[in-house]
């Protein structure tokens, strides 16, 4: 049996044999199964799999995609979905673990930006203190959990639909980005400082980021492989 990331390559591969239209319907269905949190990874990889041969084979007898998958290709999806099994507890932790990882990741890497920057610009003047970096942290967890929900939801919405549509649900995307980012900044300016103080360098922040990305990637492809 091939693992998940084996599928995914081939998938990578073949669906470049598609017409553009046919891509285009085919990518919507992808899209639209992959963010689908509730579904298997695996098994969703193989139903995509078992999809795309479907396109190719009517594809090379002179059929379209549409007529394939009907006039309504959201509610085949939806059916498509239903008849999949559902993430099992076990196979959420990874993600959930790949997820936290990375947040805590960039969250350290724009820290080891500005703590880089600053000096260029103004004195710091005391070290940070350790209970607002660990309520920021969890700030960006928070932000960043709710953040791929929010963001799948609006990518689901833009797919199966006109240009205009996916335009607005990328804007909308864009300014939950924009707008979650000052709620942060504004929630670490409000919070008094708490906790003890610790100079920390940005090299530092930088190391903690690479180890927290490199996990998250490792996590990441482990959980692919089953």
């Amino acid at each position: 049996m091939r693992d998940t990331k084996r599928l995914i390559e081939e998938n990578n591969e073949k669906r470049k044999l598609l017409s553009d239209d046919n891509l285009k319907l085919y990518e919507d269905f992808l899209l639209y199964i992959r963010t689908d949190l509730r579904v298997a990874e695996h098994e969703s990889e193989e139903l995509l799999m078992d999809l795309l041969d479907h396109m190719l084979e009517a594809q090379h007898e002179g059929r379209s995609g549409t007529e394939l998958l009907g006039s309504d290709p959201k509610a085949y999806a939806d059916e498509l979905i239903e008849g999949l099994p559902k993430d099992k507890k076990r196979d959420v932790i990874p993600f959930l673990s790949t997820q936290v990882s990375n947040s805590l990741g960039w969250f350290a890497l724009v820290l080891s930006i500005v703590h880089f920057i600053m000096p260029f610009f103004t004195e710091i003047k005391a070290p940070s203190p350790i209970g607002n970096l660990i309520v920021l942290a969890l700030a960006v967890l928070g932000v960043s959990a709710l953040g791929v929900k929010v963001i799948f939801t609006l990518v689901r919405s833009s797919l199966f639909s006109e240009k205009k549509s996916a335009k607005r649900a990328y804007l909308k995307a864009g300014l939950f980005g924009g707008g979650s980012f000052a709620l942060i900044l504004l929630f670490s300016w409000l919070v008094p400082d708490f906790g003890p103080r610790i100079l920390i360098e940005w090299w530092i922040y930088l190391i903690i980021a690479l180890i927290l990305l490199a996990t998250g990637k490792l996590i990441q492809r482990a959980y692919q492989t089953h």
